[in-house]
């Protein structure tokens, strides 16, 4: 191609313009994967490579942040070893913005939000058979995009990767500052993988003074106040609207009080607004004035949207969690159970649930004989159950890792790491090593249960 057909070219079909960090090195913008009240982030050339770029309060580059004093003292925290956040590699040179670490094929957690897609934007022109007959096609499809992003298998696996992520830091003594749906990010369902994105909040706690950041709808109330400056409980706090958000599709403060303002609760003869309470009802749930949806000693403010039922979608163990953080917790910060908490539960109520072969929902073994979605009888599973830790073991598998925390104490970093591999044969209710690895320790027990009839 001659340098005026090459110059044709590249007018007609522009390159997108390339970033040089303070190394010297191009980077090319791709497309945005995640914007916040902090910056906007982008995927580069490199797979493994993105662009984060500072906004300013009108939403545009902000050339005024000072990344450079920001990075040192990023690079002076004493991070635990192997923890999964992306930590800034480079600033670029002529603009307001940094180089980090994404691993390949990553997702921001916004990925379990349904945005109103169509049933042609799934990939087929028609529901379900076990959605055709919810006469809202907007709930049926927002059951679609749940189904098919996991379900709540998927959804309590990421959210423990995530809660123990954030116990490594609360242990170092660290707050993460900024906890939402775009700063969390999920690998396939085949890598497991979950790691923090936004590193630029990162600092110890501090007893007084210090800096409050957080998105919109994720604040805990002493923060959006203006009582308090971001502490290890205000992360937990954002972590717990975060997994009730994704669990059970909808905010844990928005409820009849907001959605239904004319009704008893919320009509002219309700209870007057706090002091210096805003006069928006979302503003006055996000900034924790409201009762919790599931308040279990006040209903003024119940759940009125489409959401999942919390018994379909947390164990009693993770729904006491919700209970100490919204209801006590929201007036009293120490109740708020910690992280370490969380990242156990999870855990557990995901080794606990079973995903359906004909919708592709899960739901928890122990407490149902058939899918509470779509009605099909409870497959055939086994349980591998150790002194410590129990798992099930769909019979769609074949070979199945036994993690670590099946026969150590919970780790925050090799929880999920595997300890033993087992091949399965659920014709003749056995299990055995995979070959050429250890022989299972006596206390490991395999209990194989039949299809419900």
């Amino acid at each position: 191609m001659s340098n005026r057909e090459n110059s044709v070219y590249q007018a007609r079909y522009p390159a997108p313009r390339p970033l040089a960090d303070e190394y010297g090195n191009f980077h090319y913008p791709a497309d945005e994967l995640a914007r916040g009240g902090q910056g906007v982030v982008f995927r580069t050339g490199d797979a493994d490579l993105a662009i984060k770029q500072p906004l300013n309060a009108s939403g545009n580059p902000d050339k005024n942040a000072n990344l450079r004093d920001r990075f040192r003292n990023i690079r002076l925290l004493p991070l635990p070893p192997r923890i999964p956040i992306s930590l800034p590699l480079a600033i670029l040179r002529d603009e307001p913005g940094y180089v980090m670490c994404l691993l390949n094929g990553m997702q921001p957690f916004s990925v379990f939000d349904w945005n109103g897609q169509t049933a042609t934007e799934f990939g087929q022109e028609t529901l379900p058979q076990w959605l055709a007959k919810i006469p809202d096609r907007d709930i049926a499809l927002q059951l679609l995009h749940y189904a098919q992003t996991g379900s709540t298998r998927r959804r309590l696996f990421a959210l423990s990767r995530c809660a123990a992520i954030l116990a490594r830091l609360h242990s170092v003594g660290l707050v993460y500052g900024d906890i939402s749906h775009n700063n969390i990010f999920v690998g396939d369902p085949s890598s497991r993988e979950v790691w923090l994105i936004d590193a630029d909040n990162l600092r110890f706690e501090m007893s007084e003074g210090g800096s409050a950041v957080y998105t919109p709808a994720y604040g805990a109330p002493e923060i959006v106040q203006g009582r308090d400056c971001s502490r290890p409980r205000t992360d937990c706090w954002a972590f717990a609207v975060l997994a009730f958000r994704t669990l059970s599709l909808c905010h844990p403060f928005i409820g009849k009080r907001v959605l239904e303002p004319d009704s008893d609760e919320g009509g002219w003869d309700a209870e007057p607004t706090a002091s210096g309470a805003p006069a928006d009802l979302d503003e006055q749930a996000h900034a924790g004035y409201l009762p919790f949806v599931d308040d279990e000693n006040d209903n003024s403010n119940v759940a009125v949207s489409a959401c999942l039922s919390r018994e379909l979608v947390a164990t009693p163990a993770l729904r006491r969690l919700f209970q100490e953080t919204f209801g006590e917790g929201r007036a009293q910060p120490h109740r708020r159970p910690a992280m370490a908490f969380w990242a156990l539960e999870l855990a557990r109520a995901c080794d606990q649930s079973i995903p359906c072969p004909n919708c592709r929902m899960s739901y928890f073994a122990d407490s149902h004989e058939a899918c509470p979605y779509c009605g099909t009888s409870r497959p055939a599973f086994a349980w591998a159950k150790t002194d410590r830790w129990k798992v099930l073991i769909p019979a769609a598998a074949r070979e199945f890792a036994l993690p670590h925390r099946m026969f150590h104490p919970f780790s925050f970093e090799r929880h999920d790491d595997a300890s033993y591999e087992a091949v399965m044969d659920f014709a003749r209710k056995t299990a055995w090593p995979v070959r050429g690895t250890a022989r299972f320790p006596d206390r490991l027990t395999f209990h194989f249960e039949e299809a419900a009839q």
